[in-house]
């Protein structure tokens, strides 16, 4: 009898841990599943929000071609486009690149002051602004505080080009840059305006003060000025600037940056930035567009 029950208990116990078993295995089967139809459902979001961005950006190509919007765009990024469309919101702002500073063609006292606006003062100012000088000119005559193919070689670096920055990204390896100072000068850089000064209607607050001799307090009344046009509704107003012509030039009207930002029903985000090219006397704009990283939460990004 003693015998028959503990064959009993055991099977019992064997039941016991097969169930539990079974159990643990049913638990992790359901969560795989679970993830799997999140990093699906995640998939599906990050399609429909990046062809929704793609659509923006096409749409802003076609408001700048019409006669009739391009009007209502504010080629400083205050006032673009917003539509929905295919379940999400787009918002979409076009921002001509010459309110920036071309690193290639603009005067050597704009860099100089874009470096200040960075936080550099001093020789280190100098050093750098030398450096960048150095990287776009064709010769290998060191500035007198810039750098080199020597002095590259030297600190285990590769540089400079002696040729125009292909793009602002090359920036970062010019000798004295930092990952902080890159990051506050990016936005105010551009290789394709192409003209030696950058246009004050449509500049950011950064590059205005970057401006030789302007000050402080006429960059906040021109941002003023223009924050007050935008709610008349009246066009971008062109600041009045004395003693710095030189670094003053109105915009051809080529180059634009459109950035279009996706957001779908459940908050998942996709932001797509283009440059458009409008060709003279062309119908059909040339466009390049370059992806970045979604922000925000629940975004979703592409490669």
């Amino acid at each position: 009898m003693n015998a028959g029950r503990r064959q009993r208990g055991l099977a019992l116990l064997t039941v016991l841990w097969m169930l539990i078993m079974l159990s643990a295995l049913a638990i992790g089967l359901g969560a795989t599943a679970r993830t799997e139809t999140h990093l699906a459902r995640n998939l599906i979001d990050a399609a429909r929000a990046r062809h929704l961005a793609e659509a923006g950006v096409e749409r802003g190509v076609m408001a700048l071609l019409n006669e009739r919007e391009a009007p209502l765009l504010r080629p400083d990024g205050s006032r673009g486009l917003e539509f929905r469309l295919g379940g999400g919101l787009v918002r979409l702002a076009v921002i001509d690149e010459c309110g920036k500073i071309d690193l290639n063609t603009g005067w050597g006292e704009l860099l100089r002051g874009a470096v200040h606006v960075a936080g550099l003062e001093g020789r280190e100012a100098d050093a750098l602004t030398d450096s960048i000088l150095d990287w776009r000119d064709p010769d290998d005559q060191r500035l007198p505080h810039g750098a080199e193919r020597r002095d590259y070689e030297r600190a285990g670096m590769i540089g400079p080009r002696n040729a125009p920055f292909a793009t602002v990204e090359e920036l970062q390896q010019v000798m004295n840059m930092t990952p902080d100072l890159y990051r506050k000068l990016e936005p105010i850089m551009t290789v394709h305006c192409l003209q030696s000064g950058i246009d004050p209607r449509v500049a950011s607050a950064a590059a205005l003060r970057a401006l030789p001799g302007i000050r402080d307090r006429e960059v906040d009344e021109m941002m003023a000025q223009r924050r007050q046009s935008l709610e008349r509704n009246d066009p971008l107003p062109t600041p009045a600037l004395s003693g710095i012509q030189r670094y003053v030039a109105g915009s051809p009207g080529t180059a634009y940056t459109i950035q279009s930002v996706a957001v779908l029903e459940n908050g998942a985000e996709y932001r797509l930035e283009a440059l458009v090219w409008l060709l003279p006397g062309s119908e059909k704009p040339y466009a390049l567009m370059s992806l970045r990283e979604g922000r925000g939460p629940g975004s979703v990004s592409g490669p």
